[in-house]
């Protein structure tokens, strides 16, 4: 019995449907695998870009840490001869801690977008830096509480010269090593600890 066909032998119509579904499946499969590796990009693009901005910020939120205990100051000159430098001065604060307080409301909108990317612990490495500006908010309400600005009339002021050097240490900056300097970086590497290692898409997620 023979089994060889010829070519009139051949369906053709059949061939050709079964080279067709073929193909539709080949296609189907290189094109799903061309989305799963467009997705991983995309994401890996998009944990970055969140890394990048939570270091940038960061930063951003220690230089308005250091502007704010900047000892320099430009006092109007009409409201200290109306006698009004201890309001003046507040002002200035006034307007410091605002510019900070801005940085770090956006800083904790990338916190939140990093807490959902990675978890908890993208969160928990700024605590440290939320502590250090609660501090600086406190030492600067000490400063003027010591000054008598909150006071009200008859109160005593306990104003030893020891207090003040305390709260002195962290309200004006004298360098990059002075001691609430150095909390200020510490909290900052803390941050960048965990977000340099995510700007490296495929090496760390």
């Amino acid at each position: 019995m023979s089994i060889c066909l010829t070519l009139t032998d051949i369906n053709w119509p059949l061939t050709r449907d079964v080279v067709a579904i073929i193909g539709t499946f080949g296609a189907l499969a290189i094109g799903a695998l061309g989305l799963s590796t467009w997705n991983r990009q995309l994401r890996g693009a998009s944990e970055y870009d969140t890394a990048k901005r939570a270091i940038l910020l960061t930063y951003k939120v220690q230089q308005e840490i250091q502007n704010v205990r900047s000892p320099m100051m430009f006092l109007n000159k009409d409201e200290v001869e109306a006698g009004r430098r201890l309001e003046e001065e507040q002002r200035i604060y006034d307007e410091r801690m605002r510019a900070l307080y801005e940085k770090w409301t956006d800083l904790q909108a990338v916190r939140l977008e990093a807490k959902v990317i990675w978890g908890d612990r993208a969160s928990d490495c700024f605590d440290q830096l939320q502590k250090v500006i609660g501090n600086l908010r406190s030492a600067i309400w000490m400063h003027f509480w010591l000054k008598g600005a909150y006071a009200g009339p008859g109160a005593e002021v306990d104003t030893t010269p020891a207090r003040r050097i305390e709260n002195n240490r962290i309200v004006y900056y004298e360098s990059e090593t002075d001691e609430f300097s150095i909390k200020v970086t510490s909290a900052v590497e803390n941050v960048e600890k965990f977000f340099k290692r995510k700007t490296k898409i495929g090496k760390e997620t």
